[in-house]
């Protein structure tokens, strides 16, 4: 996949504003809480059939509801787990056990509740920089520092203006200090294409008009910088893992309606 595939990006734009006014307006989802299924095709609109760098911050913001719909899903696991052992030991005519199959899954969700949220950090955290790349040679590249403090709140010195970013909410210390890490490490690759900008512009300078410069910066830019992952790569493991937390979600929903999902956690919280 290419940095620069081409794709109908205004066509892309229009559905994803579709899908973000629906969730707005739609009395369904007044409760803030989307449809998992129209946050995937939303997600899925921005990477396929072109990964759609420029909307990385919508992508971010729907990636933390694909989190929140997963640990919700643990959570309904855990519970389920525990009213499982209850129940074994008490039996009632009106509660089904789960079948080993069943029982084997759910404990399967619970015990890789850890490696999935440290994949998902490290989702965010390669999106960030992706994003940070994509702006040095975008048309909106005057927005770089705006998201820089979006990514990285507190990296200006004298700024304190929040990050609009859902992904920030309730990250843990060991999950701070990994975006901490990653914009140390942004931070000295920015210095490093300032440096080679400016080398680039001197060395250009007396051979070269403005206009010729502008024309090969991107080439130039992309020969002497590698993105900080393959983008086909990217895409890969976004795409596995929302296949991930959409398996569960729907198992789940095949196990246990709905309601009484809500029901078991409400009970497991009463314990």
């Amino acid at each position: 996949m290419e940095m620069d595939s081409e794709y109908e990006v205004h066509g892309h734009r229009e559905i994803y504003d579709h899908i973000s006014a629906k969730v707005e307006n739609d009395p369904d989802f007044a409760d803030g809480e989307p449809q998992p299924s129209v946050v995937f095709y939303a997600i899925r609109n921005i990477l396929r059939p072109a990964f759609i760098l420029g909307q990385i911050p919508d992508l971010l913001d729907l990636l933390a509801m694909v989190d929140t719909f997963r640990r919700h899903a643990v959570n309904v696991s855990s519970a389920a787990l525990s009213w499982q052992e209850y129940y074994s030991k008490e039996p009632s005519p009106d509660m089904r056990l789960l079948t080993k199959h069943e029982l084997n899954r759910i404990e399967r969700y619970v015990a890789k509740e850890e490696d999935d949220r440290l994949l998902y950090i490290l989702l965010i955290k390669n999106l960030c920089l992706m994003h940070v790349y994509y702006l040095v040679t975008a048309p909106e590249s005057i927005t770089l520092a705006r998201h820089l403090n979006d990514y990285f709140p507190g990296c200006f010195l004298n700024n304190d203006r929040p990050s609009r970013l859902l992904f920030h909410s309730g990250l843990s210390d060991g999950e701070k200090r990994m975006m901490e890490e990653a914009y140390q490490e942004c931070k000295e690759w920015l210095i490093e294409v300032d440096r080679w900008q400016e080398e680039r512009e001197e060395l250009l300078l007396a051979t070269s008009t403005a206009e010729q410069e502008d024309a090969t910066f991107q080439q130039d830019f992309r020969e002497k910088f590698p993105p900080p992952l393959p983008l086909e790569e990217l895409v890969s493991d976004l795409e596995e893992h929302l296949k991930v937390v959409e398996d569960m979600i729907y198992k789940l929903e095949d196990y246990f309606p709905s309601d009484n999902l809500k029901v078991q956690e409400r009970r497991k919280r009463a314990v």
